[in-house]
């Protein structure tokens, strides 16, 4: 039984441990995006004309985001 014990104890350390890592790496992607999101605003307030394709061809990161992910971004902006 105390092996059992042990083990249990084991798993929700392991658990814990995980949630952690977690939580560390949601963390570290909202602040990615965040980053992206202000670059693209910054690019589409300069040329509120331009496409998805014309901000990403203005985008510094490396590597770059996809089409698709810029669209998104501008479609947020643009209903705001």
């Amino acid at each position: 039984m105390s092996s059992r014990a042990a083990r249990v104890k084991t798993d929700a350390e392991i658990g814990r441990a995980v949630r952690e890592r977690l939580a560390a790496q949601a963390a570290a992607n909202r602040a990615s995006g965040d980053c992206l999101r202000a670059e693209v605003r910054a690019v589409w307030e300069a040329h509120p004309e331009f496409t998805a394709k014309q901000v990403l061809k203005k985008l510094t990161r490396q590597p770059l985001p996809s089409v698709r992910r810029v669209q998104e971004i501008l479609k947020e902006l643009r209903v705001r």
